[in-house]
Order: C-alpha cells, then sequence, then structure tokens
C-alpha cells in the first residue's frame, strides 16, 4: 500500500552547500539522479505556489511542496 504525501512547507534550512549542491537537491531524483518533471499551481490569491516533482526514470515521486510568494 503505498502512502501519499501531503503537501508541506519549503523551509530553506534543508538547502546547505554551494549552488550545484542545492540545484541538484532541487531538481534531482534522490534515488537514482535522473531530472525530476515538476508542475507548479499559483495560487495569488493565498500568495502559495503548490509544486509536485516526479522521476521519469525510477517512478519515485509524488513531492509535494508549498512555496510561499510573499
Amino acid at each position: 500500500m503505498s502512502q501519499e504525501l501531503d503537501f508541506r512547507f519549503e523551509k530553506f534550512e534543508e538547502y546547505y552547500g554551494d549552488i550545484d549542491q542545492v540545484k541538484k537537491h532541487m531538481d534531482n531524483c534522490n534515488i537514482c539522479n535522473a531530472k525530476l518533471v515538476q508542475t507548479h499551481l499559483s495560487d495569488f490569491k493565498n500568495l502559495i505556489v503548490q509544486e509536485t516533482a516526479r522521476c521519469p526514470e525510477c517512478g519515485q515521486g509524488n513531492k509535494k511542496m508549498i512555496h510561499i510568494i510573499n
């Protein structure tokens, strides 16, 4: 039984290292290191962007993040 992840709020504390390490953490799959396919849904009334990401190679995904845009 797979467990659906709920959206979680982005915390900038989880990003560390130089710019290349941060980009890799955000853009690549943590299982197979392939580029993630990301989709974004803007909600300007509540000043948030909902991001979902899925790996096309291994199928790992459902990374769900909420970005605050204030």
